[in-house]
């Protein structure tokens, strides 16, 4: 993959289940092009991102739409091809990357996956999504086409819930939804998600082929939480 990818990730409490996260993107930088760019509000998210090697930029959590601005408007100082959105509760696969090149090679403007996978952190629950449409987590959007959007203003409104779709409204571009009957994108939720496990739909499955794509090593710290 010759794309760089600046992957911004906000981050808000649930630290056990951060470090999951940063684990799994510190194992993708020894395949991908990839970079990290955090968009932090406390002192030990913004510590375990400089431990890990990771970009961060401080802004408060009052507005999450608003801190996710900071968040764009910070990454555009950075030398990257793409930008990819992502939780501090996500987990990504490496078989994402491979059910992306395509679009890569052929720079698509804005594309992502329509599946998901969440896991109940505390029942260790997994159910499966697929919404058909294109989903935030793993979410992938050519600088320059943000460039267009941040012309006109900001990437998002000043709101709690119900980004992605706010954020899409923005765009001018195709976007192409990929179909993926593989787990490639794992959300791990806690009581502290804005919206947690029972909030959301999807087919339950049983744990072990709701793991599946996930390395032992993963595995064995999603048992733990």
């Amino acid at each position: 993959m010759d794309k760089k990818i600046l992957i911004l990730l906000p981050i808000w409490k649930r630290e056990n289940i951060t470090k999951i996260c940063f684990d799994n993107l510190k194992e993708l930088q020894k395949d991908f092009n990839i970079e990290v760019l955090c968009i932090v509000s406390e002192q030990w998210s913004k510590l375990i991102a400089f431990e890990y090697g990771f970009k961060y930029v401080e802004a408060s959590n009052e507005c999450l739409g608003t801190k996710m601005n900071i968040g764009v408007r910070a990454s555009l100082k950075y030398d990257y091809d793409y930008l990819m959105n992502l939780g501090s509760d996500d987990i990504i696969t490496k078989e994402l990357f491979d059910l992306y090149e395509p679009l890569f090679k052929e720079d698509h403007p804005f594309f992502g996956s329509t599946r998901l996978t969440f896991i109940n952190s505390e029942s260790k629950e997994i159910k499966t999504a697929d919404y058909g449409i294109l989903i935030g987590a793993g979410r992938c959007i050519s600088k320059d086409v943000l460039l267009d959007v941040l012309e006109d203003g900001e990437m998002y409104d000043c709101i709690q819930k119900g980004l992605d779709l706010n954020s899409m409204a923005k765009f001018n571009c195709r976007m192409t939804e990929l179909k993926n009957d593989f787990n490639t994108i794992f959300d791990i939720k806690s009581e502290e998600n804005i919206w947690t496990y029972d909030n959301l739909g999807g087919e339950r499955v049983n744990f072990e082929k709701g793991v599946e794509g996930l390395s032992t090593k993963q595995i064995d710290q999603i048992l733990e939480l």
